[in-house]
């Protein structure tokens, strides 16, 4: 499996996806409203210091027009990431027993909770968290070490932008029937923001 991938295609569905999360979320009109992002309050990233991908989603989560709050008793919304794992496997060897492939993952656990009718935010007790995982394969060859680890080094950065939309998209698919309406252009601007995240991994990598 080649280490870099066409995301393009996917990444198509993805903002098709969050555009259909965000019509059918209030009904939509060709010429009335949709939904509006800037409408849901402020959000606290709840999640160690640690955590490698905690600053990555608060910026992504800004950029999104979500409201960055400084603590949890200014929040509107808290999203919990914790459990962050990065793991290296053997997925296959050659007849040599030589290693010929590896996977990496990258997985963190979210959990959301909403202000409800002006009641702070908190998580409702005995709900399991949501777990996010990326995968990716690449071929490993033992006589060009260090260009296969500057691949994996690149993977593992292109995996932990993908982990971070997915745990914005997340994020808003599941606020969504909270939101209120506004014009179409300003959904598609919203999908735009997220779109720009995917173009600025293509410049860098």
């Amino acid at each position: 499996m080649p280490v870099r991938q066409n995301l393009s295609g996917w990444w198509r569905s993805i903002c098709a996806v969050v555009l259909l999360v965000l019509l059918t979320g209030c009904g939509f009109h060709p010429r009335g409203s949709v939904i509006r992002l800037t409408e849901l309050g402020s959000v606290y990233v709840d999640a160690s210091r640690d955590l490698s991908i905690a600053k990555a989603v608060a910026e992504a989560l800004s950029d999104a027009a979500f409201t960055l709050a400084p603590n949890r008793d200014d929040a509107d919304i808290l999203l919990r990431l914790t459990g962050e794992e990065q793991t290296e496997r053997v997925v296959s060897v050659k007849s040599t027993g030589r290693v010929s492939e590896l996977e990496l993952s990258h997985a963190v656990k979210i959990q959301i909770a909403e202000s409800i009718e002006g009641r702070p935010p908190a998580y409702p007790s005995g709900q399991s968290l949501n777990r996010i995982e990326v995968i990716r394969e690449y071929t490993y060859d033992e006589t060009g070490v260090l260009g296969k680890e500057n691949e994996a080094r690149i993977l593992r950065a292109e995996m932990e932008q993908e982990l971070v939309r997915q745990i914005v998209l997340r994020t808003i698919a599941s606020l969504t029937p909270s939101v209120s309406a506004l014009s179409v252009d300003d959904a598609l601007g919203a999908v735009a923001t997220l779109d720009r995240l995917h173009t600025a991994d293509n410049l860098l990598n």
